[in-house]
């Protein structure tokens, strides 16, 4: 019959044999960071100022510029990016120019009721979106575009944006063709090309 010591010796052994085979306990897992609060962030961004406009001003812009604009199988480019064009176009007149910065449409908050129309939630937040993205990006691919046109083809001939001037501006981008739900208005199409120009 087997001593005390021999089974002690016996068991401890089948114990490290055990040890080296399996596996280690894996490492305590982190603790997830807190979710970031997104909609602060976004205010905080939208509050800053260009020169007489704040971000959430050329957003709103942005908006009613093109709140009847919607994607297109056929387009170049998304609605998002395009709209992000037009925010930086607005931003390079406003920085530029100030209240004399090219004509635009106001920057009017929509009503509750129209936000419950989903397109027209979507074109706003699309819109804000674009506003804080042309903000914060460290380039801009209009190259200091400081005026936009929405065109019914694709035209990229030069305009002209004042009358007493005969100075045209080269295009510097344009997207599209978007559907456009809006025909009452300067686009009488249902297809639309948002261009913008600068100076060369």
């Amino acid at each position: 019959m087997a001593s005390n010591a021999q089974t002690q010796r016996g068991t401890s052994w089948v114990y490290r044999a055990l040890d080296k085979i399996k596996p280690p306990p894996a490492p305590p897992h982190s603790p997830s960071p807190p979710p970031v609060d997104r909609t602060n962030w976004e205010h905080s961004v939208e509050a800053h100022k260009i020169n007489t406009l704040t971000v959430h001003h050329v957003g709103l812009i942005v908006f009613n510029e093109t709140r009847s604009f919607t994607n297109s199988d056929k387009a170049n480019d998304n609605i998002g990016a395009a709209r992000e064009n037009v925010a930086h176009a607005i931003m390079n007149g406003d920085q530029q120019l100030g209240r004399h910065r090219p004509a635009t449409a106001h920057p009017i908050e929509p009503s509750a009721k129209a936000f419950k129309d989903p397109k027209t939630l979507a074109a706003y937040e699309s819109s804000l979106r674009a506003a804080r993205e042309a903000y914060l990006s460290g380039t801009d691919p209009t190259h200091g575009a400081t005026h936009f046109k929405f065109m019914t083809s694709a035209d990229r001939s030069a305009q002209r944006f004042n009358r007493d001037s005969s100075q045209k501006l080269p295009v510097k981008t344009q997207s599209g063709p978007f559907d456009n739900s809006y025909l009452k208005g300067g686009v009488p199409s249902r297809h639309v090309y948002i261009n913008t120009y600068a100076a060369d």
